[in-house]
């Protein structure tokens, strides 16, 4: 019986040591297809590739040369480009560590990923003038306390509407304004008022797909959105900026 468990263990042993010799250890660029619990299914340029993460794998988000941020795994979501460094056996690498860029995670959330707080997320980033490109811009003036759009600006939104589609994986961002006149949280609310009208009018042209114009921003009084100019009387400031924007890593329309 003693020798029998002495070399069960025997070959226990050597089967380790050979799985463990198989193992080729990688950095490999993919691009993630889907996600079931830990395990990722993604393409690279070679083929399908199947990535198994555990609760000791790394995952770092970059932006720019040297900021990192600890990530966890509900950061993996489709269309995610990553780079992944572990060990592969057959078609599968147990991953050691995940990076991947804080652009590509954005651009995944807006073609067809995301939770509600990731497209907060991703809504912000759009007001703060990061990682997008502004293609098509229009703006709506409205009178003193009004929240309807005018006549005059239909056709403005509708044209707008008409071209989004054509520059492919697009985003409507809609932020309202309000001159400085009255109480600070009355012309916050109007100004959440006037982006939603906006938006419904929008929405309403059927030229652009629902789940492309973000949810209205209130920007109150006394901001602008980031490469506009200050408005120059209280006119100007009552008012909705819509913009079509695109990932700045997005080469063609």
């Amino acid at each position: 019986m003693g020798i029998r468990k002495h070399g069960l263990a025997l070959f226990t042993a050597a089967l380790m040591v050979s799985t463990s010799a198989s193992a080729e250890k990688v950095k490999k660029e993919a691009v993630i297809v889907s996600v079931a619990d830990s395990n990722i299914s993604a393409r690279t340029r070679e083929g399908a590739l199947t990535v198994v993460t555990s609760p000791t794998t790394k995952i770092t988000e970059t932006s720019g040369i040297i900021k990192k941020k600890t990530r966890d795994a509900k950061s993996l979501i489709p269309g995610l480009i990553f780079t992944v460094e572990g060990d592969q056996q057959g078609e599968t690498v147990t991953a050691n560590e995940i990076k991947f860029k804080e652009g590509d995670w954005r651009a995944a959330v807006a073609t067809k990923a995301g939770t509600t707080a990731q497209f907060t997320e991703l809504r912000q980033a759009i007001i703060d003038g990061q990682e997008y490109v502004i293609r098509e811009q229009a703006t709506v003036y409205f009178a003193s306390g009004s929240v309807g759009v005018a006549e005059q600006y239909k056709a403005d939104l509708k044209a707008l509407a008409q071209k989004a589609p054509s520059y492919g994986n697009y985003r409507v961002s809609i932020l309202g304004f309000a001159d400085s006149k009255g109480n600070a949280a009355a012309n916050e609310k109007l100004s959440l008022q006037r982006a939603g009208a906006v938006s419904n009018y929008l929405r309403q042209t059927g030229s652009i797909q629902p789940g492309r114009v973000l949810s209205p921003s209130a920007m109150g009084e006394g901001t602008t959105a980031p490469g506009e100019s200050p408005p120059a009387t209280d006119d100007e400031a009552r008012r909705v900026l819509v913009r079509v924007v695109t990932p700045k890593g997005q080469l063609t329309k």
